[in-house]
């Protein structure tokens, strides 16, 4: 008797990219903890690739810069933690407008996720943003660049869910599902 077995097909993996730059420690602390809800959010299916640098790297030396760059310029989700939403962080939104040469040729537009303010601070409602520069300039730049933009102040509850960002998330995640053959990986 002759036998034929029928191997399983080969799961095909999407790779969902996440870049983060935070500025201190805390920020650091804060943006690791919502990276892990957001990877949680993309679902099964997903092979997740995450970059974190502090923000005093986009003023390395030149090879490096580029390589933090190219990174950022691939994400999907780009996450800034400051501890400030009071003032522009020196460089970042500079740092940002180079990002756009290198973002011509991604197939959709990603989200910039905002984790900025200390804990101590008050917590702003979304309304009340336009008064922060610095969460001012990160609204803009999302716009020139094209991606969505959503921002919640660093507190001590901030980063345990992630429902003010979900309604972004999946429009992001229908995006890019929209898409054939959007960074498969066999």
């Amino acid at each position: 008797m002759h036998t034929t077995s029928l191997e399983e097909p080969k799961k095909v993996d999407r790779k969902f990219r996440l870049f983060t730059l935070y500025g201190d420690f805390a920020a650091g602390i804060r943006a690791k903890r919502l990276a892990g809800q957001i990877a949680r959010l993309t679902g099964i299916g997903w092979q997740h690739c995450l970059e974190m640098w502090k923000l005093d790297s986009i003023g390395a030396i030149v090879p490096i810069r580029e390589m933090i760059a190219r990174e950022a310029a691939e994400a999907d989700v780009l996450l800034i933690a400051v501890t400030s939403r009071d003032q522009p962080e020196p460089g970042v939104i500079r740092w940002l407008d180079s990002l756009s040469a290198l973002q011509a040729n991604r197939s959709v537009p990603g989200l910039l996720v905002g984790l900025l303010g200390e804990h101590e601070q008050p917590p702003a409602v979304e309304p009340e943003f336009e008064r922060f520069d610095f969460v001012r300039e990160l609204q803009q730049y999302a716009r020139r660049s094209g991606m969505d933009f959503v921002w919640r102040p660093i507190d001590r509850d901030g980063t345990d869910d992630c429902d003010w960002l979900a309604g972004n998330f999946r429009r992001l995640i229908a995006r890019k599902e929209s898409v054939p053959n959007t960074a498969i990986v066999q």
